[in-house]
């Protein structure tokens, strides 16, 4: 295929890529993504910020907690030493004693029993009655605060009177009596402690226990003693190592089998642990909803951002972009009136739109130019330049359309042949400006000749033509002479010619077209009479006459 019949062809569609809407899409996801990698950085990080958190709040409320029970503890110390001078004042006089027991003991409340052993580990002195005499040599924190001297809080004991669990807190001190030394003991209420740790665990999903040296609950928040008092809390290995340092963190399954994320400290002086811990779901449910709904804002944004992306893009690139190529395409189909409507538009379709009015404008334009040269060649392809008259394949059009039309309505068609006599003579004695003069003449002569749907046409060279629907022979005719005289009045010299003017010789037929017949027999009948006119001598009117007998053959009919 060469290169002509290349660019004949319709062009080819463009390869598709991704739409405008999809590409603002994509710059918006672009733009989102970063940023939505950095609000899940925050978010991680504020995760393990609010963890980090969560762990402090844990190890401050141990803290808290150790203060409370430190301070209980010191407290109780303080009361034993007291006790104790009370115990030297009262020397011999256990009556007295067991009163001034009695009142410290009431001022403390949570003082269970306050009692002093003497060397021989008996009780001597009690604020309860029915200890006295009593032997508490089996007893582990007296055995301990023999050994360590000092102040020892004892781990978990039961009440022998009443079975329920409690913790000695034990201090040795010299005495001036003969026996030497005296401890002072006093039981406290476990639940004073556990009040004392629960006091500052009062959060939501926090519990918070008390733990002696052998790992078995003395005291709990309360509301949880009667499930846990008494219970071993943790297996030996981990107890040795919260044992080991003075506070830490860990994660243990609670005995209620909630996962707590927990903190432990020790008591001064103690082997004694307070654990408090925090419900590690709520905790992290607690994050992560509130991470969850920033993730669920984030992703709302997103879709938002890819929303106004998709819509915007379609307001304001895609549809004046559709609108753009509407009216292109119209102007393609040929409506070079159609033009962007008079919305406002954005700064970047501005020359586009002015371009395209501009081009449908000049188009329109061209449209003009083009359709007033069609209109001139079509007359210059139709008309007779010499003449003025109408040229022979404008003839034969009309002479078409007249015979069909004649053959619709019955009515005769004429038609007149005429030749200028002896025009090759004239135009080589006088030359072919004088013969294109007098030929001038003529079409002039046979144009005003011509009324109504008359058609006048030059033949071809010297011979013209007048086709006249709606004529009978006999108006034919009288036409017919009347076009001979005017040619013969004009005078023009022919000095070759018999008559020394110009004259012409006339041929006419009328016929009603039968079906199916065609326009030439009407031209031919013409010529017929045309001939028989030349035949006669010329400068006559000649017609072909029906016959009279159909064996008579036809005759013509001559005029002079």
């Amino acid at each position: 295929m060469d290169a002509r019949q290349t660019t004949s062809d319709p062009p080819a569609a463009p390869a598709r890529g991704l739409s405008i809407r999809a590409r603002l899409m994509l710059l918006a996801l672009l733009a989102v993504v970063p940023l939505t990698l950095d609000r899940v950085r925050q978010l991680e990080n504020s995760r393990v910020e609010r963890l980090e958190t969560a762990h402090n709040e844990v190890i401050s409320l141990t803290r808290r907690a150790v203060e409370s029970e430190s301070e209980m503890i010191s407290a109780t110390r303080a009361v034993l030493r007291v006790a104790a001078r009370l115990y030297e004042s009262t020397a011999g006089k256990p009556n007295d004693c067991a009163a001034a027991f009695v009142g410290v003991a009431t001022d403390v409340p949570w003082i269970v029993s306050l009692v002093a052993i003497g060397p021989d580990d008996r009780v001597t002195c009690s604020n309860l009655d029915g200890l006295i005499g009593l032997d508490v040599s089996g007893r582990a924190f007296v055995q301990k605060v023999r050994q360590q001297g000092g102040f020892v809080l004892s781990d978990q004991v039961v009440d022998r009177a009443g079975g329920a669990p409690a913790v000695v807190a034990a201090h040795l001190t010299a005495s001036s009596r003969p026996q030497g030394t005296v401890i002072l003991a006093a039981r406290i209420d476990l639940r004073w402690i556990g009040r004392a740790s629960g006091a500052i665990a009062r959060r939501a999903g926090a519990a918070a226990v008390l733990l002696d040296g052998r790992g078995t609950v003395m005291a709990a928040v309360p509301g949880q003693e009667g499930g846990i008092v008494g219970t071993r809390f943790i297996d030996p290995s981990l107890l040795t190592h919260m044992q080991s340092q003075a506070e830490g963190q860990t994660a243990i399954a609670w005995l209620d089998g909630v996962r707590r994320i927990a903190a432990f400290a020790r008591l001064p002086g103690t082997d004694s642990l307070v654990v408090i811990g925090l419900d590690e779901r709520e905790v992290l449910s607690r994050i992560d909803h509130e991470i969850g709904i920033a993730y669920l804002q984030l992703v709302m944004f997103g879709l938002l951002t890819l929303l106004a992306a998709w819509f915007g893009g379609e307001q304001l690139i895609v549809e004046p972009i559709r609108a753009l190529a509407r009216v292109a395409s119209r102007i393609g189909r040929g409506e070079l009136d159609a033009r962007p409507s008079g919305q406002v538009w954005a700064a970047e379709f501005a020359p586009l739109v002015h371009a395209l009015a501009d081009m449908g404008w000049r188009l329109s334009e061209r449209d003009r130019e083009l359709r007033s040269a069609n209109r001139h060649l079509e007359a210059l392809a139709s008309i007779d330049c010499l003449s003025g008259l109408a040229n022979r394949r404008s003839f034969d059009a009309h002479l078409e359309a007249e015979w069909q039309r004649a053959e619709l309505t019955g009515r005769a068609l004429g038609l007149m042949m005429i030749d200028v006599d002896h025009f090759k003579l004239f135009n080589d004695n006088n030359g072919h400006v004088e013969g294109d003069r007098c030929l001038q003449m003529f079409g002039r002569l046979l144009a005003n000749l011509a009324t109504g749907a008359d058609f006048a046409a030059r033949y071809g060279g010297e011979e013209f033509a007048l086709l006249m629907p709606e004529t009978d022979l006999a108006n034919a005719m009288r036409l017919a002479e009347r076009l001979r005289a005017d040619v013969a009045g004009l005078g023009i010299i022919h000095r070759t010619a018999p008559e020394g003017i110009v004259t012409i010789s006339v041929g006419v037929a009328c016929l009603v077209p039968a079906a199916g017949e065609p326009p030439r027999v009407l031209v031919e009948a013409a010529d017929a009479g045309l001939y028989e006119a030349k035949r006669s001598g010329r400068n006559k009117v000649a017609a072909e006459a029906p016959p009279l007998v159909p064996e008579a053959g036809k005759s013509v009919l001559t005029t002079t």
